[in-house]
């Protein structure tokens, strides 16, 4: 099984890194910041600013990504829309800072996230006062790897990764305010900065949050999705009994109500996070049919819409979910000529002409 899942999980990123190494230069030809004003001439106001602020966004985590890499002029990544550097140690207190030495150590190390201040040369109206922006998967680094497997089995939250991201965004929180902060990411990225967004949604505290490509994907759904005779094949009646017991594991009664009262907060919240979905991607599409109402039930009656169950009670006592959620605003690419690896490829985004279907959806 595990070998199994080594296959699914790594072997898309690593072709994913392939292409996306040779095709990522494309987006130096698109950094002149002029061309984030470029829209047609029939779109109002509202969507001009969501599309400036989408590519401003998509450049910031760009920086990120190009700041692991030690490409030249990273810096220009975010300077040429305005924004400068902050450093952790400006954000975080002394106790703070002694408390997460180690997660501090890891992140110098691995360079996950940085945060910008908006500076006062040419503020644009729409652009965040103050982006957390968090990069994807690089498999050259196996902390990585093992991130992506804790995506799938519902632990990320025990990642270093993101413990120190919660405690600098409740920083910049306390600082700025919840309204003045934004939080973005690509693919594993996106789902660190969704959990903890999601948490202070829960605390009743929204930030706003534009997520690139989110994965939507756990071992669970995986499974359920390949709920064919022909696992018999491979394992035999072992391997299907031991897939239904997983499969129907709903858990108990206690942990459904807990879920599906979490459910109902987020719902009351009002935190409806961007959702870059592009509809080719296998990474996130999923969130397509996540928010599509099923006819003959409610939505409690639908608990798959927001719960997840236990894969083992034994090894994942305390998984947390941080894809099921109730509301967000949809981004969704439609008609795309690449490759299905191409289609989770951040750079995507970067394009204010691509042709995207914005929709706020609700389940609840």
């Amino acid at each position: 099984m595990k070998t199994l899942l080594a296959v699914f999980v790594l072997g898309p990123i690593l072709q994913y890194n392939i292409y996306n190494t040779r095709q990522e230069t494309e987006a130096w030809k698109k950094r002149d910041p002029e061309l984030i004003h470029y829209t047609h001439s029939h779109q109002d106001e509202t969507i001009e600013g969501n599309i400036l602020k989408r590519t401003i966004l998509v450049r910031l985590v760009y920086g990120i990504y190009h700041r692991l890499r030690k490409k030249s002029a990273f810096k220009e990544w975010w300077t040429t829309v305005h924004y400068d550097w902050v450093p952790l140690e400006y954000i975080l207190t002394p106790d703070e800072t002694e408390k997460y030495i180690e997660e501090l150590k890891k992140e110098e190390e691995r360079k996950y996230f940085g945060v910008f201040v908006r500076n006062k040369e040419r503020p644009s109206s729409v652009a965040p006062g103050c982006v957390v922006a968090i990069r994807g998967t690089d498999v050259r680094n196996l902390c990585d790897i093992r991130n992506n497997y804790k995506i799938w089995i519902e632990m990320l939250h025990t990642s270093s990764l993101s413990r120190l991201l919660e405690v600098v965004i409740l920083r910049l929180c306390a600082k700025h305010g919840y309204s003045n902060v934004c939080v973005t990411g690509h693919s594993l990225g996106a789902a660190a900065g969704m959990l903890v967004c999601r948490r202070l949604a829960l605390k009743d505290c929204p930030v706003e949050s534009h997520f690139f490509n989110p994965p939507f994907g756990t071992l669970e759904l995986f499974m359920r999705k390949e709920e064919q005779p022909n696992m018999s094949s491979i394992y035999g009646d072992v391997g299907n009994h031991m897939r239904d017991k997983v499969l129907h594991a709903m858990g108990d009664a206690e942990k459904r109500s807990k879920a599906f009262a979490e459910f109902k907060a987020l719902a009351a919240s009002k935190w409806s996070p961007y959702l870059y979905v592009n509809e080719h991607d296998f990474v996130c599409c999923e969130y397509l049919s996540h928010f599509e109402m099923t006819a003959d039930r409610s939505i409690e009656e639908d608990w798959k819409k927001w719960f997840s169950p236990e894969i083992s009670r034994n090894f994942l006592p305390d998984k947390e979910t941080f894809h099921l959620i109730p509301a967000a605003v949809l981004c969704r690419i439609k008609n795309y000529s690449g490759t299905r690896v191409s289609a989770h490829m951040l750079l995507n985004w970067i394009d204010p002409h691509i042709p995207c279907e914005v929709k706020h959806v609700k389940l609840m």
